[in-house]
């Protein structure tokens, strides 16, 4: 989807008198949908053409508690479309990233412990995120790096009071915040959805690109169609878009651990969606 951003551009000629001018760049957002490894990516990639963003949470090794980084060409970076954009997560060392991006040939985002919150000690965080800023820095792919920074969630910012420095480090570019809504009295309007918890972080660090990587909402008691839930996508993507600052967001479509947000690509929020991705 696309949304204006203004731009001010100043112009000095040879004797050192400048003009400014005003100008509106037409900037999109990139929209997407993220879904389980194999079969379930492989469906989304059907169902909701014009993907152009997805979570990639990384694979465990053998012995390995954590995930690590998905292999190039391996998982979901052998399903996804060419010019989708591949938002990649890891927990294990972040030392790795380094060797990593020796082989990366296509645009990604890069976090590096999503959701630390309750995991880490906010200051070790910071300590060890803050080397994502310098291996990618400091590497010959870095052109393919399109940004790099936490994620959260809008729970843990808005109704958990969190304080969204615990988790920012020098050098990020981003910071994410997951989004769902479990209210199955009614739809919040994007103000609540959103607002909030973006507010926090840009209040926090003022520059800062956002993304919603993780974004889902049930569909209230009443609403048996799924029309009320379609229309609240539409309500939160025009939000989203009119935002200078929202890079990104994915639609978790996650039917087999969260069935409560899944959407099929011929339901009302479905097509909501699909409509999202072609705009």
């Amino acid at each position: 989807m696309t949304r204006k951003v203004p731009v001010t551009v100043t112009v000095r000629d040879r004797a050192g008198n400048a003009a400014a001018q005003t100008l509106t760049w037409k900037v999109k957002t990139a929209v997407g949908m993220e879904a389980l490894n194999g079969e379930p990516t492989r469906r989304i990639v059907a169902d909701f053409p014009n993907l152009r963003y997805m979570r990639d949470f990384g694979v465990k090794r053998s012995g390995e508690p954590l995930p690590s980084l998905t292999a190039h060409g391996a998982g979901k970076f052998a399903d996804m479309p060419g010019n989708c954009v591949a938002h990649v997560s890891w927990k294990t060392d972040v030392e790795r990233l380094g060797p990593w991006l020796d082989g990366l040939a296509r645009p990604v985002y890069l976090t590096w412990y999503h959701e630390p919150m309750g995991d880490v000690v906010p200051a070790a965080y910071r300590s060890t995120a803050a080397r994502v800023s310098q291996i990618v820095a400091a590497h010959r792919n870095r052109r393919w790096v399109l940004g790099h920074g936490p994620i959260v969630t809008r729970y843990w910012l808005d109704e958990g009071g969190g304080n969204p420095t615990d988790w920012g480090y020098p050098g990020m570019t981003h910071y994410g915040v997951d989004c769902y809504s479990q209210d199955r009295a009614s739809y919040w309007p994007a103000s609540r959805m959103f607002g909030v918890a973006l507010g926090k972080v840009r209040a926090a660090y003022p520059g800062v690109r956002l993304w919603v990587p993780e974004y889902g909402r049930v569909r209230t008691t009443a609403d048996n169609t799924g029309a009320g839930r379609a229309q609240a996508v539409r309500s939160d993507m025009a939000w989203l878009t009119a935002q200078s600052d929202v890079d990104a967001v994915g639609y978790y479509n996650n039917a087999v651990d969260f069935p409560q947000y899944a959407i099929t690509a011929a339901s009302p929020e479905g097509q909501a969606w699909r409509d999202m991705q072609s705009a």
